[in-house]
């Protein structure tokens, strides 16, 4: 028997099971069947296809589904960060940079100095008690779901899109194995979304007036969901001091397995904000799911 339609449903489930997390505390059944119906539109033929391939429709579908649940479910999905976040996901960031990633290539040298800028503008806000105006909060959320992103991308493997590209061979991956790459899936793909949206480019048959009404609802709830309590100098040196310098003695000397160190890590902002009751942070369970080495 062709184990690719059970391969294919356990990625579905874990692309569910994800949206299910992130929406946990109001799940809206209506919007989330219009999501499902928006990605049924990827089972459509192309205007000049004339071979229709089955799997790669598929793909698409989940690829309409994941950028929809993104848009229809910003409010729920979008958390609230804070200076503290941002500098210990900054750290993890960096480990996971070079762990997983940087080689010795000019695209990465590139990469390195780029993502330098904001990183340094984050340490600096830790210590500099500056009140962020609407730019510098768009400016350090968009850091933020950068970081995220990339966390997923380091450790993505995208050998298990062969399921829907490879028609000639069933891949041989486990059930678990593909609902935890369907989490990880939609995670990434969801906030990749937001960083694209955050380009103001109109869609076809838009008008400007339109599209920068979306752009100005979206960028408004990002910077609402800057928490404005900054951390006090002994935190931030905590921070800097103990995660850092951990980070940085493990990637020397391999003393816990980079794995388990990401794993825990990403964590610790949950921890930071423990207390804080307008917090709404929906990165503990996708996360964990995304952080697996899959």
């Amino acid at each position: 028997m062709n184990g690719r339609p059970i391969l294919i449903f356990w990625f579905g489930l874990g692309v569910l099971i994800q949206a299910i997390l992130l929406i946990q505390s109001d799940l809206k059944w209506g919007k989330l069947a219009g999501c499902v119906g928006l990605g049924l539109c990827g089972m459509l033929p192309g205007k000049h296809e004339y071979n229709y391939e089955l799997l790669p429709h598929i793909f698409i579908c989940f690829c309409l589904f994941a950028v929809s649940f993104a848009m229809f479910f910003k409010e729920d999905i979008l958390p609230v960060i804070s200076e503290k976040v941002l500098l210990s996901y900054s750290l993890i960031f960096w480990f996971s940079f070079f762990s997983y990633f940087y080689k010795d290539a000019f695209i990465h040298k590139f990469l390195f100095f780029l993502f330098l800028i904001p990183s340094l503008a984050t340490v600096f806000i830790a210590f500099i008690k500056l009140k962020l105006n609407f730019w510098g909060k768009l400016f350090f959320y968009s850091w933020f779901l950068i970081i995220v992103v990339a966390l997923g991308l380091f450790r993505f493997s995208f050998s298990h899109f062969s399921l829907f590209f490879d028609e000639q061979h069933v891949p041989w991956f486990g059930p678990i194995d593909c609902a935890l790459t369907g989490m990880a899936f939609l995670y990434i793909i969801v906030n990749a979304t937001y960083i694209w949206e955050l380009i103001p480019l109109r869609g076809k048959n838009q008008s400007w007036k339109n599209r920068m009404k979306e752009w100005h609802e979206l960028t408004s709830l990002m910077t609402q969901r800057c928490d404005g309590q900054q951390p006090t100098h002994l935190q931030t040196i905590l921070i800097l001091v103990l995660q850092g310098g951990g980070l940085f003695i493990n990637y020397l000397y391999h003393l816990i397995p980079a794995d388990l160190v990401v794993n825990v890590l990403i964590l610790l902002p949950a921890v930071l904000l423990m207390g804080n009751s307008t917090t709404k942070i929906a990165l503990q369970g996708s996360m964990e799911a995304m952080s697996k080495e899959i």
